[in-house]
């Protein structure tokens, strides 16, 4: 049997208000036993955690839309005030906090897998997880499934030091998805040669965890993609701050605090990949709303007064099949700009203390 016994405190003697005496004594914890088959790893299992989430927003701008109640979610550090918020249109109004550009760490990502899309034609299909995409890629339907692969991502400041607690999981789909992912790899490919070249070590390929140290400074932007009038805006990776020697440091939170402060936050996420691995996506359906389209003039900001209401943009989830033309071969040049900033891209001199 396991106990927990706690040895008796020596009692104590108090004045009380009347001058009299009176002898305190702590009660000794009574012992809790525990039947030791519930040690068992047998008993143990992988759950999902329940993360505030971003949406990808496909429209000019585009960007990464943070609702208001998921940055309180996210332990979101300085709220924003209300000129820098976006109001999307969805099944009703969502306002929050939008990112066309982000400092960011990914602290892990599914892989990419199939769902059905919301869409009214396929009823209660809709939301749908299919499969890994590299199992069932041959039986896409481009029409009525998408793409996903979810991120949790930590949002920095100009200074590497996290916007907030808690990790924010942003699905990203379809062309956003392709896009992000070549432009990530393409980074972390450059961050580890940076690392090489840095510290006078042999170059090697570095695990996910390794990589969740690397900085990644990226714009978004939106791109028309689709043919004739099918064509609408999509969020694509438009630029990313490549690694070298001179920036290295500042684009890789490799000192022991940056680190211990950055792979402790992979607590909060425990069970995300795993239970993706299991076939379950880290946001279950229905979780992040759908973006509907706003009418043209509601989109206007022209005459924004200074106290005026967060401004709207719409978002168009018409889609086309060269929209999941596949974008894995890595050995071709990633499709975005890359970057190489000088010192004075920087806001900051050093690494900042933690």
């Amino acid at each position: 049997m396991v106990r927990s016994n706690n040895a008796k405190s020596p009692s104590k003697t108090v004045q009380n208000s009347s001058g009299k005496s009176n002898t305190q004594k702590n009660k000794s914890a009574d012992y809790y036993e525990i039947d030791p088959e519930l040690f068992n790893s047998d008993y143990n299992q992988t759950r999902k955690p329940s993360l505030p989430y971003g949406i990808v927003i496909n429209d000019n701008p585009a960007g990464i839309l943070l609702p208001n109640d998921q940055l309180v979610k996210a332990e979101w550090h300085v709220m924003p005030n209300v000129e820098e918020l976006t109001t999307v249109e969805l099944s009703e109004e969502v306002t929050g906090l939008l990112l066309p550009k982000a400092r960011m760490l990914v602290l892990a990502f599914v892989p990419e897998y199939i769902r059905y899309k919301d869409i009214e034609e396929n009823g209660e299909l809709a939301g749908t997880f299919i499969g890994l995409y590299d199992e069932y890629r041959d039986s896409l339907d481009k029409k009525t499934q998408e793409v996903c692969s979810e991120h949790a991502l930590i949002f920095l400041n100009p200074k590497n030091q996290p916007l907030h607690q808690v990790p924010i999981v942003v699905r990203f789909k379809n062309v956003a998805l392709w896009s992000f992912k070549s432009a990530r790899e393409e980074f972390y490919r450059n961050l580890e040669r940076a690392f090489a070249d840095c510290f006078g070590r042999d170059y090697s390929g570095k695990n996910d965890k390794w990589r969740s140290l690397g900085v990644l400074n990226v714009e978004f932007r939106a791109i028309k993609e689709g043919e004739g009038k099918n064509k609408s805006f999509c969020c694509k990776t438009h630029s990313i701050t490549q690694p070298t020697d001179a920036n290295f440091h500042k684009l890789f939170l490799g000192q022991k605090p940056q680190k211990k402060l950055i792979w402790g936050l992979h607590n909060n996420i425990a069970g995300f990949i795993e239970a993706s691995d299991a076939g379950l996506p880290a946001i279950a359906a229905g979780a992040e709303p759908e973006v509907q389209a706003l009418p043209e003039s509601v989109t206007n900001r022209k005459n924004r007064g200074k106290l005026s209401p967060p401004r709207k943009i719409a978002q168009v989830e018409g889609e086309t099949d060269s929209e999941l033309e596949d974008k894995d071969d890595f050995s071709e040049a990633a499709e975005v700009e890359v970057e190489v900033d000088s010192e004075e891209d920087f806001d900051f001199d050093e690494p900042a203390p933690y």
